[in-house]
């Protein structure tokens, strides 16, 4: 007859349950993996699986009980982890919509959204470089990327009854400053050509007055935007897996 004890149990329900909770976070937060199209169960049945796989290389302190006021501070340290790791991947997304507002200010796209009545700022270069970056995020296995790194965190924040120690170091802060000098780097081609255009035009409208540089400009201005947009977009995949790398990096 094989009997259990309470405190085996316990320890064999904080070795599931922790990596567990720190998994289903990630989801919750990841692009692609936290879409409303992904049910609510097959999210937390996909994490369970993984937590399976995952739980007997984590190492877990015996002395974890889940029944017990401390627990939550464990429990905490796991959630804030895997949010941490998802609010990272996320803001590749926010480094193309920053660069998409950029090019489409230059390129005359911004005007829609600054009289939309619903107080909306998307721009349509926006939406377009978000949609790249979707496919290029699974196209490119970055899902996957995503957890190997959640694993990694097992390993740099081990789960531990002093749980708020190694977070301490953390400084998601700091990656708003990669952000706007990622998207600005992105955008920086556009810029230059636009500004190269509009010295053009200004030329054009000192040497023949009577052009309507507001009719021709826009014209010439969209269809050099889109022009370098369509070449630029072959070249995509170089920042886009440059930015992940960015922001995953304090998580290696």
């Amino acid at each position: 007859m094989v009997v259990f004890t309470q405190a085996q149990l316990d320890v064999w329900l904080a070795t599931f349950l922790l990596p567990f909770f720190r998994i289903l976070a990630l989801f919750s937060a990841a692009p692609i993996l936290s879409h409303r199209s992904f049910s609510v169960r097959g999210r937390v049945a996909l994490a369970a699986l993984v937590a399976m796989v995952v739980a007997p290389v984590v190492n877990v302190p015996g002395d974890i009980n889940l029944t017990t006021s401390a627990a939550f501070g464990v429990i905490a340290q796991q959630v804030l982890v895997g949010l941490a790791v998802g609010f990272a991947a996320r803001l590749v997304f926010a480094v193309l919509e920053i660069a998409g507002e950029f090019i489409g200010l230059q390129m005359g796209f911004s005007f829609a959204g600054f009289f939309d009545p619903n107080g909306r700022s998307e721009t349509a270069i926006g939406t377009w470089l978000q949609t790249m970056g979707l496919m290029l995020f699974v196209t490119t296995n970055a899902h996957l990327i995503v957890l190997d790194v959640l694993i990694d965190t097992f390993t740099l924040f081990p789960i531990s009854t002093e749980p708020f120690r190694a977070l301490a170091g953390l400084r998601l802060d700091l990656m708003g400053a990669e952000v706007f000098r990622l998207a600005l780097m992105l955008a920086l081609p556009f810029t230059v050509l636009m500004l190269f255009v509009n010295l053009v035009l200004g030329f054009v409208s000192r040497v023949a007055p009577q052009l309507s540089i507001f009719a021709v400009g826009f014209p010439i201005t969209l269809t050099a935007g889109l022009s370098v947009l369509t070449i630029s977009t072959i070249a995509m995949l170089t920042p886009f897996e440059t930015s992940l790398k960015t922001f995953l990096a304090p998580f290696r």
